[in-house]
């Protein structure tokens, strides 16, 4: 039950509205109001929370309603909690096109109780009862659920297609495919099934980084190969020469003094030499003649052996410089590589560079062994046979110079397939940050989670299919148009008395054609046949499909048109007999004598309060007008005792009274007009007969002669403006001359001019006014 609106903003003549001007709505609700006040606009909000209405301004709009104790706001409607149903304007241009056809009804046969009973079972678990959704909402929820799990999916593949290409942005590979990189590709590597992502496709930082160098789109020159440097048995041999000449004694009649003295030895060697080349008899040094004998003893000193030792020690000592290394080989320079390549290059050129050292030390150490020979050639030196230690350090280098060959055809070989190459480990890197944003993002959970839904979802809906099949058959079985246009025309004959006007269905077009006689379609409906047909196909379709009216919340605004004294107490007595068992009821109305009838009816609901005592089911609101920064604003109010008034004439005069001595503005002006003329035209009708249909016959009886013109004209301005609607309506304006200061003199003139033409019932009047208040 809906126990009130506690905030309504923006919609309509409501600006800015809650019920803190009324109390809570109780089970019967009567609210009166003029037209044109807003009582309509209410009854579009209550089809609005029940979702038959949606505003076009629905976003600028608020409404906060309190049903079951529980507060909705305007993101909760449709409201799932209340049946609600609505008679409106709205409701009758919905359904009934009076040159046409109106909707069909469908009610059900309830004879067989074993079909309705498995009927109601299913409607029920299919579009639920007032407490519970049915399942096919559940579904739909379950639905939305899995569309938004589909976008926290997608959401995720779309932010690992912007971590992707943020990486390759880094890298600056050039490639647009990564450069332009997006979920659809994320999705495209994910699906592929040749080449499935796995965790193996992680790499680790080393391996990450090593192939991001290796992506990098910088084509280099290719480098020229090197080979394995030494032979390794030529290696040995030249050690075994070595040995041999330094472990040799030389043949030869030796010169004491030379033999131990090197230096001399030398610079003697080197001068006989100098000496034979040039022919030389007379020592260059001293100047005497050299001597055959002289000459003689050191040429054998110097004999062919020694030279032949020396000539030896020298090619020995010219392999040993070969061998060493006295500058940087191109194979370590390492800018030359990719770069991926080159840390392996650093590596290489630190071992090879130990092993050049150790190589270039261990020469220098047979370097010396050599000079030491040449020096001393009679003598035999030790020979440190360490010949394994050269052998190892150059096999170490002749394999590290292998590996410089290895990456240089590494090197080379990707310089001639770069493009396939490059494009090979972008490959690499795009499944690497593909598969290590699963894990980290918890796709496949998600997926599985999907999955899994959605299979439930498919099994659900298949067996709703089945259900709902099944319930469509059964309201096939039970359910007639026919018997929707049998009650509805029982209940219009009993409305209007007379059975002239019938529904009857067509199969064609699927709804009821009205027809007059039941021969020719109904022309020329009057105002009152038509909202007569209108209420009553309202009530019937209420009960549609097994509806109960008891299970509903009904909201009916003005039931009633133009019908005459007889048709307004037919439409009050079919209200009070069809919805007397409503959920909760709300009545608007205009009309003063169908509210007097509603309120005899409401008048006997009561409930026990919380001692036990009887108080009354019923609250009674008015919808008035108030101007709040110059425009008007509607409120709605409790009734009060003036609404309890016997007729609309108390009333009216009640209102016109507690005018006269407040000041006006402008749009009060306009609904003071239109109560006077309210007033006038009743008072004058029932004291002047012959007059009351004509207003100003009326004010020329009431006010005859010329002192009375004055008065009469002002009377007759001020309300005769409304002279071309007999309803009384609050958006009409009033001539700018009227609306001045002279607006209460107005009031006043009608209020002197009812006491003068009947004092006794003026007096009456007004002390009926002051006892209510």
């Amino acid at each position: 039950m809906i126990t009130s609106i506690d905030k309504l903003e923006n919609l309509g003549i409501y600006q800015d509205f809650s019920t803190k001007t009324c109390s809570d709505f109780n089970k019967y609700n009567l609210i009166y109001g003029w037209n044109g006040s807003g009582k309509s606009t209410l009854s579009r909000l209550f089809a609005h929370i029940a979702g038959q209405k949606n505003f076009e301004n629905k976003k600028c709009f608020k409404v906060t309603i309190t049903s079951n104790g529980t507060q909705y706001k305007e993101c909760n409607y449709p409201l799932k909690s209340e049946n609600i149903v609505v008679f409106n304007e709205d409701f009758i241009k919905d359904n009934i096109d009076w040159n046409g056809t109106i909707k069909s009804i469908l009610l059900l046969d309830e004879t067989n109780i074993g079909d309705t009973k498995r009927y109601t079972f299913l409607k029920d678990y299919l579009y639920g009862s007032n407490d519970e959704d049915g399942e096919i909402k559940k579904v739909k929820d379950k639905e939305k659920s899995l569309e938004k799990d589909d976008s926290d999916i997608q959401r995720i593949l779309t932010n690992i297609g912007k971590i992707v290409k943020n990486h390759y942005q880094v890298l600056d590979t050039g490639d647009t495919y990564y450069l332009n990189y997006n979920k659809t590709k994320v999705s495209s590597l994910i699906e592929d099934n040749v080449e499935p992502l796995s965790d193996s496709d992680i790499m680790d930082n080393k391996s990450l980084e090593l192939a991001i160098k290796e992506a990098r789109p910088i084509k280099k020159e290719k480098i020229r190969d090197i080979n394995p440097t030494y032979n390794e048995q030529q290696i040995v041999d030249m050690i075994q020469s070595i040995q041999i000449v330094i472990e040799s004694k030389v043949a030869s009649k030796v010169i004491e003094e030379l033999k131990v003295d090197q230096q001399l030895s030398e610079w003697v060697r080197t001068g006989l030499e100098i000496h034979k080349s040039k022919k030389l008899k007379i020592c260059s040094f001293c100047g005497n003649q050299i001597s055959e004998t002289r000459e003689e003893d050191l040429e054998a000193h110097f004999s062919d052996a020694l030279n032949q030792l020396n000539r030896n020690i020298d090619d020995l000592l010219e392999k040993i410089q070969l061998l060493k290394y006295e500058s940087e080989l191109e194979c370590e320079n390492a800018s030359v590589y990719y770069e991926e390549l080159q840390d392996n290059v650093l590596e290489l050129n630190v071992k090879f560079n130990k092993e050049v050292k150790a190589l270039n030390a261990e020469l220098e150490r047979y370097e010396k062994l050599l000079h030491s020979k040449k020096s001393n050639p009679f003598n035999i030196l030790d020979f440190d046979d360490n010949n394994k230690n050269l052998v190892t350090i150059i096999k170490e280098i002749n394999n590290l110079i292998g590996d410089y060959s290895k990456l240089i055809k590494k090197h080379n070989k990707k310089t001639d397939s770069f493009e396939e190459a490059t494009k090979s480990v972008r490959k690499k890197i795009e499944r690497h940050y593909v598969q290590e944003q699963i894990g980290e993002q918890e796709y496949k959970e998600k997926i599985e989670q999907y999955n899994k839904k959605n299979e439930e979802i498919k099994k659900a809906k298949k067996d709703l299919k089945d259900k709902e099949d099944e319930y469509l058959k059964l309201e096939a079985k039970l359910s007639s148009e026919g018997l929707g246009a049998e009650e509805f025309n029982e209940k219009l004959f009993r409305f209007l008395g007379y059975d002239e006007i019938t529904l009857a269905f067509d199969k064609n077009e699927k709804g009821y054609k009205i027809l007059r006689n039941s021969i020719e379609e109904a022309e020329n409906l009057s105002e009152g046949e038509k909202t007569a047909i209108a209420f009553i196909y309202f009530i019937t379709k209420i009960k549609e499909s097994g509806r109960k009216i008891s299970d509903c919340i009904v909201v009916i605004d003005d039931p009633i048109s133009s019908f005459d004294s007889n048709k307004l107490f037919s439409s009050y007595a079919y209200t009070k007999s069809e919805c007397d068992e409503a959920k909760q009821i709300f009545i608007l109305t205009h009309n003063y004598n169908y509210f007097s009838l509603v309120l005899g009816w409401f008048n006997r609901k009561h409930k026990k309060n919380d001692t036990g005592g009887k108080v009354p089911d019923y609250s009674l609101y008015r919808v008035e007008n108030k101007i709040v920064d110059g425009k008007r604003a509607a409120i709605l109010k409790d009734g009060g005792e003036s609404l309890k008034q016997a007729t609309e004439y108390d009333y009216v005069f009640s209102t016109v009274y507690h005018m006269k001595d407040k000041p006006l503005s402008k749009q009060e002006s306009i609904f003071c007009g239109n109560v006077c003329r309210k007033l006038v035209e009743s008072f004058l009708s029932f004291k002047f007969p012959k007059q009351r249909a004509d207003l100003a016959s009326l004010l020329n009886v009431a006010l005859p002669g010329k002192e009375n013109d004055i008065e009469r004209e002002r009377i007759y301005k001020f309300t005769n403006i409304y002279s071309h609607d007999k309803q009384i309506n609050v958006f009409e304006e009033l001539d700018a001359d009227i609306l001045d200061s002279n607006n209460q003199m107005v009031i006043n003139d009608v209020l002197s001019m009812i006491k003068k033409l009947d004092s006794i019932h003026y007096d009456a009047m007004v002390d009926k006014v002051k006892n209510d208040c």
